[in-house]
């Protein structure tokens, strides 16, 4: 009895260690440019936060 209360235990204390709110995703390693632009037109359509990788084409500034 008492290995399916610490089991449960276990299950429950594992379960609340997920991360909450959003993370910053890296770059793609490849065709970058087009992605980037796609994740930031997904933000925009779904009015949400951009990122500040999105900067870059909302003002036509290139990375330096």
């Amino acid at each position: 009895m008492s290995r399916v209360i610490l089991s449960l235990l276990a299950l429950t204390m594992l379960s609340a260690c997920g991360v909450k709110g959003s993370l910053d995703r890296p770059d793609p390693l490849w065709n970058s440019d087009d992605v980037i632009r796609r994740d930031c037109q997904r933000q925009i359509d779904n009015n949400e936060e951009p990122d500040a990788r999105c900067a870059q084409y909302r003002t036509g500034a290139q990375p330096g």
